[in-house]
């Protein structure tokens, strides 16, 4: 649970990432992006690793994003993520589908609630149920690439570099 709140919550951060430069627009992140990096289900596993695909659609105020990861194990995960940007404030919903051979789909719906400042956004997920709240970093690297890493319990269950593969 802990790491399918995290994959929520990293999900929240690449659209918060989006809103973290004051000079940045949500528009200039509309597009495709390919992320790689390590993920983990719970505290107990060990990281492994992991393959995104997130697509952006935003105004001026509002992003939509829509991320598929995938693990060499067959484990996938697909995060839908709604956004509103108020100033440097926003605050949006999250709804993570985990798919796994052999076992039933896991779906899990949360709230988060942040602040951007220059180049990062901090945002708070604040899951439905059980699941512990993740905290998420987005850090902007350069207008074609940023980095998203997400905690829960003190422990990273996502720590994911995006780079950007279309407009």
């Amino acid at each position: 649970m802990i790491a399918l709140r995290a994959f929520l919550t990293v999900f929240a951060i690449v659209a918060l990432a989006h809103a973290a430069a004051a000079e940045t627009k949500l528009t200039d992140f509309n597009g495709e992006w390919h992320g790689v990096g390590h993920d983990r289900e719970s505290a107990l596993q060990f990281l492994q690793d992991t393959s995104c695909k997130t697509v952006i659609r935003a105004d001026l105020t509002h992003m939509h994003t829509e991320m598929t990861c995938a693990r060499k194990s067959g484990l996938s995960k697909y995060v839908r993520l709604t956004v509103v940007l108020e100033g440097d404030r926003f605050s949006g919903k999250i709804s993570q589908r985990t798919k796994q051979p052999g076992h039933e789909d896991a779906v899990i719906n949360g709230s988060i609630v942040g602040k951007k400042t220059d180049q990062s956004a901090n945002f708070l997920v604040t899951w439905k149920g059980a699941t512990p709240n993740t905290t998420v970093d987005l850090k902007l690297i350069s207008p074609t690439s940023y980095s998203m890493q997400a905690v829960a319990l003190g422990i990273t269950v996502l720590d994911v570099t995006f780079n950007r593969q279309s407009r």
